[in-house]
Order: structure tokens, then sequence, then C-alpha cells
């Protein structure tokens, strides 16, 4: 993209009810070739592997930021319990360390109860720790959440609420 100009990045690409800026969009693009070309792969019985751990972390970090909003719309629909307390924008909350271990790896914390807050290390009530390439099959939906955390613990709530919006990332 540094070809294209200044601000270009930051276009938005919309994605049914949701948008994201260029660079994401083309990030969940190659998620997207990545998954296609694994399923394909597993059919015919060819070797397939995951991408470099560089560009494994950028998918990961692409879905781990996309979780608060995630839930916080799972909210709304009922499908997820509710806030239990609200923050003001930018403040840190309730926070749910995300532990991927392995190929693209890294810490994030997810804030719960509002999408607008900071995920916080200090404000952490739960920890779910996962494969980078099980993650990627979780938010793909080819793994289901009640199977997805080699480890959990902290708020159960918390946990299975964020697992289950990490599969509902899927657009299949």
């Amino acid at each position: 993209m540094s070809f294209a100009g200044r601000g270009v990045a930051e276009l938005s690409v919309p994605y049914g009810q949701f948008a994201l800026p260029l660079q994401d969009s083309l990030l969940e693009r190659a998620f997207e070739c990545w998954v296609h070309g694994g399923d394909i792969a597993d059919a015919v019985d060819y070797p397939y592997e995951p991408p470099a751990a560089a560009h494994l972390h950028g998918m990961i970090d692409l879905a781990a930021r996309l979780l608060p909003a995630t839930l916080a719309a799972r909210r709304r629909a009922g499908l997820a319990a509710p806030a239990r307390h609200l923050v003001t924008a930018g403040s840190p909350g309730r926070s749910l360390h995300l532990e991927v271990e392995g190929r693209g790896g890294g810490d994030w914390y997810i804030a719960l109860d509002s999408p607008a807050a900071l995920g916080s290390p200090d404000h952490a009530v739960a920890q779910v720790a996962l494969d980078g390439v099980e993650f990627c099959r979780l938010v793909a939906g080819h793994v289901l959440p009640v199977d997805a955390a080699a480890g959990q613990e902290g708020d159960r709530e918390a946990i299975r609420d964020v697992l289950f919006a990490a599969a509902s990332l899927s657009r299949l």
C-alpha cells in the first residue's frame, strides 16, 4: 500500500453490517485464503503449513482487536451475559487475558464490558491460553468454543463469552 499514497490504509472497506480499514481488510482476506486453502488441502490430503509467524500474528491481532465490539454486539443480541461494570471510553475496565502460544502468539487484554474501554492486565478477571493456529481455527469456525481453550482460569462467564465471540467472527 506504500505506493498508493497517504491515507489509503485508513480507507474503509464495507463488510456487510460493519467496515474495516483497508489494511485490516487485506489481513482478513489473507486469513480467509489461508483457511480455505487449508480446507482444500485437507480434502485432497495435501500438506499445508500455517503462515509465517509474523503473518499469523497479524491475523491473530486483528481478531483480538475485533473481540470487544463483537462481544458488545452479541450482548445486544442477547447472546452474551450483560455488562457488569461500564467504564468511560478510554478507561481500563474488566479484561480477559488472551494468551496465544506458539507461532504468531502474544498477549492481548480483551475489554469485557465496554468496547471502548481499554483492556488491562491490572483489571484481568480471567485468562485463556490457546495455540495460535487453534485460535485461528476457532475464529474461522472450525473449532467449537467449548473445545478451544487449552487453559482457562478465572471468570467462567467471561471466558465463555469471549470464546463464543471469537467463533462468531467467522463469515462462513
